[in-house]
């Protein structure tokens, strides 16, 4: 469910052409659990190969006849070892600078907004907010300006999918959101 990359370079990214929908809310409960089984089991492929996506968005996720496909890893971390880091250290720093921000506000992790180093747990927190708005056609984390939208990811308590999903769903999304 993650989408071919044929090349990569410092400015640019060729990925397959994907013909699909833009996941978009609200949907019904079924529909939604079949997508979010999906979307998990893709980031569960990219995780197991060291790959954090960083920016997860519904605009980054199509709805395919084959079902979802996770675009545009232009953002993505790769986890690397120690030698080959350091050989390629010049080339991080300059795309994601230690306290710089990456990602689509709406769906970024604390860790993400503070400039801190993230690792998978950012993009379970994406997921959570991409599960709420499958289940309810809103952002989980909302505000009249980027100020209140940081704020409130920073301050809020998560919000709750239980008069739409069943009491261990909204548990599971709540958790992935979870400071």
């Amino acid at each position: 469910h993650i989408c071919q990359h044929y090349d990569v370079g410092p400015d640019y990214l060729v990925m397959e052409y994907v013909q699909g929908t833009e996941i978009k809310g609200p949907l019904p409960l079924d529909q939604a659990l079949a997508l979010a089984i999906q979307l998990a089991g893709a980031l569960e492929a990219a995780h197991t190969k060291g790959i954090t996506h960083r920016d997860l968005k519904p605009a980054n996720i199509l709805t395919t006849k084959s079902g979802v496909k996770v675009l545009d890893f232009g953002l993505a971390k790769f986890e690397q070892t120690k030698a080959a880091a350091a050989s390629d250290e010049t080339i991080t720093r300059a795309l994601t600078q230690e306290g710089s921000i990456v990602g689509t506000l709406q769906y970024m992790a604390p860790e993400q907004l503070q400039g801190k180093t993230t690792d998978v747990r950012a993009d379970i927190f994406s997921f959570g907010c991409v599960l709420y708005e499958m289940l309810t056609g809103k952002r989980a984390f909302d505000g009249a300006n980027a100020a209140s939208v940081i704020a409130a990811i920073m301050q809020r308590e998560a919000p709750s999918v239980a008069e739409v999903a069943p009491a261990t769903l909204d548990w599971a999304m709540r958790r992935c959101l979870e400071k």
